[in-house]
């Protein structure tokens, strides 16, 4: 079984070690204004707009509604099946995955979580989605919290991850809890 869980909003395929929320190019910082409040902004591939301060992403195999504040593509990380985006201050990501995958199963995905991440905080949804949350140390010993939900279908996992600074938790909290997958 092998599992591309995320570490801190990125897959295995990126070391923990190279995570840093603070390293968005600025470049990639458009402005301080909402996307809500913006004239014209070019989404990334499969995301569009969804409602007044929601963006929803699609690619065919996942779909997710969340906040306009992520709507930046974010270079550090491509995922093959997914979306990688920042704010526009470059202090919070979001990704969102679809893993291949077909041997993993719900005990087998909590087991791995519960292995890797120790110190997390894990639990089960009624509708069987796995929510983790957990604090990591990014490459330049920055404290970052990240925010998961994953949901195991048929072929491998679908996953949304939030990372965020400490002094941004309850901001984020909130945040995430209104992600879904639709």
């Amino acid at each position: 079984m092998i599992l591309s869980v995320l570490c801190s909003g990125c897959s295995e395929t990126l070391p923990e070690s190279s995570v840093e929320l603070s390293e968005i190019p600025e470049s990639s910082v458009v402005s301080e204004t909402a996307v809500s409040e913006t004239s014209f902004v070019t989404f990334p591939k499969g995301v569009s707009t969804y409602s007044l301060g929601k963006l929803k992403y699609t690619d065919g195999s996942i779909s997710v509604i969340f906040t306009d504040e992520f709507y930046i593509s974010d270079n550090r990380y491509q995922p093959e099946n997914g979306v990688y985006l920042h704010n526009d201050t470059g202090t919070a990501t979001l990704l969102i995955e679809t893993v291949s995958d077909n041997t993993v199963t719900n005990e087998e995905m909590l087991a791995y979580l519960y292995e890797t991440y120790p110190y997390s905080e894990i639990s089960s949804a009624e509708n069987n989605d796995i929510i983790c949350q957990y604090t990591l140390n990014d490459k330049t010993n920055h404290t970052i919290i990240t925010f998961q939900k994953i949901r195991l279908y048929e072929s491998g996992y679908r996953q949304i991850s939030l990372t965020c600074r400490p002094s941004d938790k309850d901001k984020y909290q909130k945040i995430f809890n209104g992600i879904q997958f639709s």
